[in-house]
């Protein structure tokens, strides 16, 4: 690991982040203050960009110094997390979220996460709505905000989701990178998520098979005026809570040789959810991609909640993998079709709770 030691003497900052907060001058920080809790992103219009806020450029600094952390205890330091799993205490959950265990929960994310206790969520799998004007069924929340409404949005819900997550705990997030408005939406929610504390664990690149290139959304055709790019991938990051290695049992390991070898190669191959129109929601990712990562980065029997669950995805995934699960959508016909389909798996329940429906109201 090299960590990086000081900028040339001007010390000149790469660009100040505007937030609702302040102006943080960015200097030789790698990652954003863990005291941010939102930010305002202005829009420029036709690209331009202006000093009414955002991403305001600085002189680059010449050179910078850079040393080697020769052991683990320093490079955990300079992290900020802790080396080592915590022990076996982690492994327990706190009084207050059995009734929400394994049940598909309709309602706005962060108020029923508000409801949690702290500390009790093992890992998060998640893919947030895409901000460019999916119609989500009959979801009262309006997919085509501004940006800085949107990215608000899930600050706050983010806040919620590192809070509700053990130490050691896991969340994957996927992100679409998005096609006209130039909005780097991948990088904009991880540095959310890293100034909420998070350390940043790795990035997968899903791979969608040429998925987008037969778009015809070609910019200026044939010239260097303004091309649009085609891109058919989509990005998975995932973060640790405080420590990257996770406690858990030895005999709750439930990855294969074969599997591991191939997963931990960051470049994951799948072709996209086919049967979207069949459950009428427009941007499901398949199962495939919450099963690696619920293998690949969590225990059987862990606790499993998505925010954005939509049709169920995760859960389903969670279910037939031997997770427990919580998942939230804000749709109640989301939330219905989410439980059939768990419920029409052919999984038993076993020694878990069975799986059922908080609808308010109901």
């Amino acid at each position: 690991m090299w960590r990086l030691m000081s900028w040339s003497t001007s010390r000149s900052p790469i660009f100040t982040l505007r937030s609702s907060i302040s102006s943080i001058p960015v200097h030789h920080t790698i990652y954003p203050p863990a005291g941010l809790n939102g930010f305002h992103l202005p829009i420029p219009s036709r690209g331009s960009i202006n000093d009414g806020g955002g991403l305001i450029p600085h002189e680059m600094p010449r050179k910078a110094r850079i040393e080697k952390i020769p052991d683990k205890a320093g490079k955990a330091r300079i992290r900020g997390g802790t080396q080592g799993a915590r022990s076996a205490v982690s492994l327990s959950e706190p009084d207050g979220i059995q009734e929400y265990v394994n049940r598909v929960i309709c309602g706005d994310a962060g108020e029923v996460l508000h409801r949690f206790p702290d500390n009790c969520i093992d890992i998060i799998v998640t893919s947030p709505p895409y901000n460019f004007g999916h119609s989500y069924a009959s979801d009262p929340h309006d997919d085509t905000q501004d940006w800085n409404t949107y990215f608000s949005t899930l600050q706050g819900i983010w806040k919620e989701c590192v809070r509700v997550l053990k130490p050691g705990g896991r969340m994957a997030v996927n992100i679409q990178p998005l096609f006209s408005d130039y909005i780097p939406t991948h990088h904009l929610v991880s540095n959310q998520l890293l100034a909420l504390g998070l350390l940043w664990k790795a990035e997968i690149l899903w791979e969608k098979n040429n998925y987008n290139a037969k778009y015809t959304a070609w910019g200026s055709w044939k010239s260097p005026s303004m091309p649009y790019l085609k891109y058919t991938w989509e990005f998975i990051e995932v973060f640790d809570k405080e420590t990257h290695k996770k406690a858990g049992r030895r005999e709750d390991i439930d990855i294969t040789d074969e599997e591991f070898k191939e997963w931990v190669i960051g470049r994951w191959t799948v072709p996209p959810e086919t049967r979207m129109r069949d459950f009428g929601h427009p941007a499901m990712f398949p199962e495939e991609i919450p099963r690696r990562l619920l293998r690949l980065f969590s225990y059987r029997n862990d606790l499993v909640l998505d925010p954005f669950n939509g049709v169920g995805t995760t859960t389903l995934a969670a279910w037939k993998n031997g997770r427990r699960f919580i998942g939230i959508d804000v749709d109640s016909g989301y939330c219905r079709e989410a439980l059939s389909r768990i419920r029409q798996s052919g999984v038993p329940a076993g020694t878990m709770r069975e799986p059922g429906l908080i609808v308010p109201g109901d």
